[in-house]
């Protein structure tokens, strides 16, 4: 029997990752059916008297009454939730390896990402924007800038902006790596740029739901998925019909750690309205939730709901983690590795012939020679 799963949104700003005031994206998920669903929220809205008869957590959050309606929700489905949230600053500096250094190595990426290459990129340029912001702040615009119109024709001077006096090192190899390689970054935009998924390219919902169905799937063996209308889930539903009938149950361990990759859907993703479709509107209490948490409010209710959301908000969440910078060995591994990929780049030599052994050896001259970063 197949398990229905609700999934609504909230902070979602499409490609603008940098919006001044939505600094968080959360993409929610509940295992539920109908007929609890709208029992549930038939009482709550009676016992708060909600207007509209209907749950809008963006609403619900500001006032002290909604914030109890969504206390009600959340008590009533915690274990029967699953949350993806992400930091769009954070998820924009992950993008920035994932268009601009990976399509250089993309053969042997994979040794990349075992070494938490993608990881130092994204943590470093973050709180590089977060610290000091100069440089940072403008490269992180261009490349926003960028990847809403790939077809500009000079990306020989790409990031040229955060050319500034007070640009940190890592900032400037990072810009002149990207300058010296802007032929392989061209070409992963030119793939890019004729079809609805370049469209969409930074939006944050289609990995959302993927990492979330994936996880729903190692709990129920069928899933049926019920979203709210969504432009870029209705533009680029090719990887989820590919899950339908399903039954392979795969994981991958990139990284170090073990996530599942598939599910089985009895059927294509399901679009409703919030107001036809009462479990979209608990999702979309959770979300709202999960963002005013996220946000740092500070209430008897957000304090009560941190625990919930904690325990259920991991699954794919794009979350800044400053270990990643406070480890001894890691940290210094990727510095020294940015700057072997800069050298190679200025020498106008391959990046991945060899690559596995100038690790290596780098690994080696670490143990035996640590240094301290900045």
């Amino acid at each position: 029997m197949s398990q229905k799963i609700y999934f609504d949104e909230s902070g979602f700003t499409g490609n603008n990752l940098l919006h001044p005031t939505q600094n968080y994206f959360a993409y929610a998920s509940v295992a539920t059916d109908d007929d609890e669903a709208k029992a549930l929220v038939d009482r709550i809205t009676k016992k708060y008297n909600i207007q509209g008869g209907e749950l809008k957590g963006a609403n619900l959050v500001k006032f002290s009454k909604g914030r109890k309606a969504i206390t009600e929700v959340l008590d009533a489905f915690d274990g029967r939730i699953k949350i993806s949230i992400s930091d769009k600053k954070f998820a924009l500096a992950g993008k920035i390896h994932e268009y601009i250094f990976e399509p250089c190595y993309s053969d042997i990426s994979s040794l990349f990402y075992g070494i938490g290459f993608h990881r130092f990129i994204a943590n470093v340029l973050y709180m590089e924007f977060i610290a000091r912001g100069a440089g940072a702040e403008d490269l992180f615009a261009e490349f926003e800038g960028l990847m809403r119109d790939s077809t500009r024709p000079d990306l020989e001077t790409i990031f040229s902006s955060s050319a500034v006096a007070q640009h940190s090192d890592t900032i400037r190899l990072i810009r002149e790596f990207a300058q010296m390689r802007h032929q392989d970054i061209r070409s992963e935009l030119e793939s890019l740029a004729d079809g609805e998924t370049g469209k969409w390219v930074l939006d944050l919902t289609n990995t959302a739901l993927y990492t979330l169905l994936a996880n729903w799937g190692t709990e129920h063996d069928v899933l049926t998925a019920v979203c709210d209308h969504s432009k870029p889930l209705q533009h680029n539903q090719e990887m989820f019909n590919g899950m339908v009938g399903n039954t392979e149950k795969l994981f991958s361990d990139i990284g170090g750690d073990r996530h599942p990759i598939t599910f089985n859907l009895s059927g294509p993703i399901e679009f409703a309205s919030s107001h036809d479709s009462h479990g979209i509107q608990i999702a979309d209490a959770i979300a709202a939730a999960a963002v005013y948490v996220f946000s740092g409010a500070r209430d008897d209710a957000a304090d009560h709901w941190r625990h919930i959301i904690a325990r259920q908000a991991h699954y794919g969440s794009v979350i800044p983690d400053t270990d990643e910078l406070r480890s001894q060995f890691r940290p210094q591994l990727n510095a020294l590795v940015l700057q072997h990929l800069h050298q190679r780049a200025t020498d106008g030599i391959s990046l991945t012939d060899g690559m596995s052994q100038a690790i290596a050896d780098l690994v080696r001259s670490l143990k035996f020679s640590p240094f301290h970063m900045a």
